[in-house]
Order: structure tokens, then sequence, then C-alpha cells
């Protein structure tokens, strides 16, 4: 069993980081029940149901009304894995959130850039010499290998095609990386990084190594706000607790996060920002979904 809320357009917002994603799931959540959904008996979450929580229609995402006006917005789709989640069963979650960013979105909508977020990889800013192996890149959960990296990108680069998504990128990657994975996309014929997104907190001063080596290779360093945990799970429960207190829903189970999408739509001529929301996907655990 699974809820797949979409909160619309959010940039009104004042907060920021993680605070921004929990009070936003909330608000929408409120929202839906006090006014847009379908009365009727609560749902008992046993089997293969699905509840979806359309955005906003007064809050649109997009706010391009025609494939003319959608040309000039480039959408980004930042995808965010579950800490606990297996390198094998991302490929499965990548596509999964892919299908239904596409299936809730206008047709004339594209995506211009998909960005990679990994839990266990947080930047360092060590310079030359850096040793992939030795790196500290611990955070929530476990670490990454450099093979589990160049499995899940060739599998991103793979569904983006599908998807005619125009470019895949990364978060967090330090030079070495960065480095490994483009010599590997180049070796293997895949498409090469298109974003390496660096959190605010360190890429006021970059490395040289790496902003020589994203000029050599055509990739943008931008900066990011969002939370290292991005999701807590005390967070999420809190959430889906709103559907439970309404007796939308009533379930004993365990539930977790899927994957959680971050869609920010940027006005290319002028680089400014003119849509930013969020879509996830809890999962009801006990059901084995």
């Amino acid at each position: 069993m699974s809820i797949i809320l979409s909160t619309g357009n959010v940039l009104h917002a004042r907060n920021s980081g993680a605070q921004d994603l929990v009070s936003n799931l909330k608000r929408r959540v409120l929202q839906w029940v006090d006014g847009e959904q379908h009365p009727g008996p609560a749902l008992s979450f046993a089997g293969p149901v699905k509840l979806e929580i359309p955005p906003n229609p007064r809050e649109p995402l997009f706010l391009a009304e025609s494939p003319e006006r959608n040309t000039q917005v480039e959408i980004t789709v930042k995808i965010f894995f579950p800490p606990a989640s297996s390198i094998a069963a991302r490929a499965k979650i990548l596509e999964r959130a892919l299908t239904q960013f596409e299936a809730t979105t206008p047709d004339y909508v594209t995506i211009s850039h998909l960005v990679l977020s990994f839990p266990e990889i947080t930047f360092s800013d060590h310079d030359d010499g850096e040793d992939l192996d030795e790196e500290d890149d611990s955070t929530i959960g476990s670490s990454i290998s450099e093979q589990d990296i160049f499995d899940i990108w060739t599998v991103a680069v793979r569904t983006a095609d599908c998807y005619k998504v125009r470019g895949v990128g990364v978060s967090e990657f330090s030079t070495a990386r960065l480095e490994a994975l483009i010599k590997f996309s180049k070796h293997m014929g895949l498409a090469l990084p298109s974003i390496n997104q660096i959190n605010i907190r360190d890429c006021c001063v970059l490395p040289p190594s790496l902003l020589a080596l994203a000029k050599e290779n055509g990739v943008k360093l931008l900066a990011h706000n969002d939370a290292l945990n991005i999701l807590p799970e005390k967070s999420m429960l809190e959430t889906v607790s709103l559907l439970m207190s309404e007796n939308l829903i009533r379930t004993e189970s365990k539930w977790s996060w899927e994957w959680l999408l971050k869609i920010t739509g940027v006005v290319a001529s002028r680089g400014v920002v003119c849509g930013l929301g969020w879509m996830v996907e809890f999962i009801n655990v006990s059901d084995g979904i």
C-alpha cells in the first residue's frame, strides 16, 4: 500500500531546508482533507491500494500553460533515495518515481536535468591527491562503493533516455568521485554528468581541481541547501498520522518513504526560480510493496 503526495508550487513559503519540505507536506495533506477529498469510509491499507493526493489546483507547480511557454523553463528533478534502500532497489525506485512524475504532469513538461542524491555521500573539499577509497562519506547509513555508484549511474542514464531527460547530474561529488564517474562514463559510452550540486555551506571556496575538472567536461557546479537527512522518520510519521487522525486511513502498520522528488523550475533566460515543489511516496512496509 502506498500514499503518493504532491505539494504543488510552494515557492511562496518562507521556510527553507527540511522544515520547508515537512511543513509543506503537512500543509498539503490538511488542504486536501479540508476541502478536496471525497467523503467515504476509511481506507484499510491491506493489499495493493494507492492513495494519491495531487497538487493543489490553485497552486500549480508548472506555470507554463503551453509548449511554447514551457521551452522557456528548465525543470530540474532531484531524486532522494532512502538511506536504507539497496543499490539494486534504487534502479526500480528511480523508474517508479519518474513514471509517477510523468503521469501527474502535463504532456508538454520535460525534465531538463535529473539529479541523483546519494544518502551516503557528503562533499569533501580535500584537493589534489585525494584517495576515493579513503574518503569519508559516511552519513546517515552505510558507505557506498565506486562500483555501486557506477551501477546506479548506468541505470539512471539509460532510464533518463526513456523519459526524454536532457541531462543527468549528481550531488555532493568531490573531485575524485566526479573524475571517476566521468572516466567510467567515457569508457562505457554513457552521457557525462551535466550537474554537480554542492551544499551551499561548502560551495563558497571550491578546490581548484574540481573547478578545472568541471570546466573541462562541461559540468555545471551549482549550490543547493537540502538537508542531509532530508525526511527524518519522525517527520514522515507525523505527515502520515494526519491522515490517520482524520480517520482516512486505519492501520497499525509501519511506514517508510520510497522516494522523494524535489522539482524546481527556472526561467532559463533570466535564471529566476518560478516553481518549487515536492513529490513523495510513503509505503506500508508491512505489505512488502
